[in-house]
């Protein structure tokens, strides 16, 4: 797709490839072409590799002497034998080119306490029916029984403000949440705030985080007594309170790491407010303890911000339609993953470019209405001079 062309470059991705120590140069799908269209897949409302494919030959269509217009598509076939051929850590490289044009495009605006945000959370998503699918991920467990599709656990790590997914994983029903989240943890930079659900606040997570340098927003473990922390604890302004949190004798045994402290010092924060005309309390816990660097307003407004994690996972399920997978093979399911989830980013990017070009909050640009428009201008820009989209293109940067 000629809109996003720019950010997906033939040079670009050949280049990588060659470092990844992939030399097959397709002649009609080269890995360049192959990687584009599975973008614009993700993009397309019908994700059928027919419509693909037909795509692609709309793209190569040349006309002939005689008016009339070659059809020189490639075959169902070819581009899924193309697609596999493709590098699996092809996608985290331009997921990370990606995610630094977001920075860039950004700036120092997505920074709260000139430190970046990042929220981690996940969902599942369904696939065929398939012996390999449901060998690899397995089904789900509900009331009624196992699940009729095989169903994966999708977790994602959000860089707030700029609205890019960092990184991500994709692994079987039974994986629990914590070990995708450990497994994300190279992902998230010395200084950083990580904001994630309260099921994930435990002990060993606020530690070992807080050991690295990185802060934690969260609400209370549900297994922790607010009132108990307070009654040991000291009062440091309204509703806001330090505390020590101490890890039990068999979760040092379970754990079995020495660099884990006997107990950690954290601050814990009082909500108060109102939902469907009912007063409700939530508590909060952070490895931010200064209430003048931090103050409890701030943080309050700042943990309000991981529900923006919801409304990304609504794009990539929704608008992106990642909810149901349509490939049939785990090769094929981690492409589809990747290329959506870069997708994802590169509408991001386009929209704060977008929002710095027109004086507009990026958050009051449509996610979905960006994508029609990529779709609905592609055509026009495949045909254009490409001195023009250049010029046009610098000035946006």
């Amino acid at each position: 797709m000629a809109a996003l062309q720019t950010f997906l470059s033939d040079e670009e991705i050949e280049t990588i490839c060659r470092q990844l120590g992939h030399t097959r140069r397709d002649r009609d799908l080269p890995p360049g072409v192959t990687a584009r269209s599975l973008v614009c897949r993700s993009l397309h409302p019908d994700r059928s590799i027919a419509a693909t494919v037909a795509d692609l030959a709309a793209a190569r269509a040349v006309p002939a002497a005689d008016g009339a217009v070659s059809d020189d598509a490639p075959s169902a076939s070819a581009w899924c034998q193309a697609r596999d051929r493709l590098p699996r850590d092809l996608w985290p490289r331009l997921l990370d080119r990606s995610v630094k044009r977001l920075r860039d495009a950004v700036g120092a605006a997505h920074l709260v306490f000139g430190r970046p945000q990042y929220i981690f959370d996940g969902s599942t998503v369904s696939m065929p029916d398939t012996p390999t699918l449901v060998e690899a991920f397995g089904y789900a467990d509900t009331k009624h029984g196992p699940s009729r599709f095989p169903v994966a656990r999708l977790a994602v790590l959000l860089l707030a403000g700029a609205e890019a997914v960092c990184d991500w994983r994709l692994d079987p029903y039974r994986t629990s949440e914590d070990a995708q989240f450990h497994r994300l943890w190279g992902a998230l930079p010395e200084g950083c705030i990580c904001l994630f659900d309260k099921y994930l606040a435990s002990f060993y997570h606020l530690a070992k985080l807080h050991n690295r340098g990185i802060d934690v927003v969260t609400r209370l473990h549900q297994r922790r007594r607010p009132d108990r922390l307070i009654d040991a604890g000291r009062c440091i302004g309204k509703d806001q309170w330090l505390v020590r949190l101490d890890l039990g004798r068999q979760l040092r045994r379970r754990y079995d790491d020495p660099s884990l402290p006997a107990h950690l010092t954290a601050r814990l924060i009082r909500v108060t407010f109102r939902h469907g005309g009912k007063r409700h309390k939530a508590w909060l816990v952070t490895t931010l303890r200064d209430p003048k660097r931090y103050p409890r307003a701030a943080l309050v407004d700042l943990y309000r911000r991981r529900w923006e994690i919801e409304t990304r996972f609504d794009t990539l399920k929704t608008t992106l339609a990642l909810n149901v997978l349509r490939s049939k093979t785990p090769c094929g399911v981690a492409h589809e993953v990747a290329a959506t989830v870069l997708a994802h980013n590169l509408v991001w990017t386009l929209i704060h470019q977008a929002a710095h070009q027109t004086d507009t909050p990026a958050d009051r640009i449509s996610f979905a209405g960006a994508v029609q428009t990529v779709l609905a201008f592609s055509t026009a820009l495949r045909h254009a001079d490409p001195a023009p989209r250049l010029h046009s293109r610098d000035e946006v940067g």
